[in-house]
């Protein structure tokens, strides 16, 4: 048996079976989670309905949601839960199903699996590749972490009056109580 011993690529991610499991690279290293739980699903749900109308009714650009591989370097192909990309930069996402560069907004949804790797990993990943607002949305501790990119490094969006407004998706308010009621 041997051992791969270089950074992977898009084509070995492009080999990794349809099982259920997401398959992502970050630093040619392969990372794989299990299917996220319920509140995991809900939350994703209703922030792309949120922002997916949004957008469709002011024309911005387009939402979607995992699994869209997103390459941001040949060693580095993620797939965010949300994200968003402005109308003007549409051709980023390829026919072929490639989002090729970064979006303008990713959203990731905290799991117990993927914790640590949305936190700092994928984090600092998203800030070299100048994705300009990651948020991070933590469904079991119900809260909500918007950051905007500023000299590379994100700062958080503080909340006025309990919402945090996006700079980067137009009209875009969140407000996270509202986002959180009821998702036992």
């Amino acid at each position: 048996m041997s051992i791969m011993t270089r950074p992977l690529t898009y084509d070995d991610l492009c080999q990794m079976p349809d099982d259920g499991h997401r398959y992502e690279i970050i630093d040619g290293e392969l990372l794989v989670s299990p299917s996220p739980a319920r509140r995991h699903q809900k939350v994703a749900g209703r922030l792309h309905l949120l922002i997916g109308n949004l957008i469709e009714a002011n024309r911005a650009g387009e939402v979607y949601f995992a699994p869209v591989d997103v390459r941001l370097t040949p060693h580095d192909v993620v797939q965010p839960d949300l994200l968003f990309i402005r109308a003007d930069r549409l051709d980023i996402y390829q026919a072929r199903g490639v989002v090729e560069g970064p979006p303008d907004l990713v959203v990731e949804i905290l799991s117990p699996a993927n914790r640590m790797v949305d936190q700092v990993r994928k984090a600092a990943l998203y800030a070299r590749a100048g994705v300009p607002e990651y948020w991070i949305v933590d469904p079991d501790g119900e809260e909500l972490v918007p950051q905007r990119l500023v000299d590379g490094q994100y700062e958080r969006i503080s909340p006025v009056e309990g919402v945090f407004h996006s700079g980067v998706v137009p009209g875009l308010a969140v407000d996270a109580l509202t986002l959180f009621a009821g998702l036992d």
